[in-house]
């Protein structure tokens, strides 16, 4: 069981790995948080990592590998970390499996990479209530045209029923007439 580094891009950070677990297993055992919501089966593909260099010094890719990949690797250089094995040094980069975090009230972590913010907002009672209103008047206007609720139209017996156009009976079909 020999080590190899692993160096992950951007931070440069250099780890030392061996050739007997996957590169999930040994990524989670550094301390890295690395997305996976079938345990490593090759079932997600979210575990998927950038191969920056060294691709050489990378198990071959498993049947498992490509059916969920597919080919691939040749133009994105993503592997599935559940399934790849290293034999020689590589540098990888794990930066979309990073989250943002936020600490205080509008302070963000990770705000300096460009990273999207994942952050809730929360709306005050008085603007929901504010929107509600304005809702409400907006719906009362009415809006140019005859066809503006047509069936409450003044002047008409309420108690006489409206024809819709319902309740037609459906002509049968005549398969011995040939026209």
């Amino acid at each position: 069981m020999s080590d190899y580094k692993v160096t992950l891009w951007p931070s440069g950070e250099i780890l030392d790995f061996n050739t007997e677990e996957s590169l999930l297993v040994q990524l989670k055992k550094a301390g890295k948080k690395i997305k996976s919501s079938c345990g490593g089966c090759a079932t997600c593909s979210d575990c998927t990592i950038v191969v920056k260099s060294g691709e050489s010094n990378l198990t071959p890719q498993n049947f498992e590998e490509l059916r969920l990949l597919g080919n691939v690797f040749h133009i994105t250089k993503e592997r599935l970390s559940c399934q790849t094995k290293i034999i020689g040094d590589v540098t990888l980069d794990i930066s979309a499996h990073e989250k943002n975090t936020f600490t205080g009230k509008n302070e963000k972590v990770g705000e300096a990479q460009g990273q999207k913010s994942t952050k809730t907002l929360l709306k005050k009672r008085e603007d929901i209530e504010k929107a509600e209103i304005e809702s409400k008047e907006k719906n009362q206007e009415k809006p140019s045209g005859d066809w503006y609720r047509h069936w409450e139209k003044e002047g008409e017996d309420p108690n006489k029923p409206k024809k819709l156009g319902g309740n037609k009976r459906v002509k049968p079909f005549n398969f011995n007439d040939s026209e």
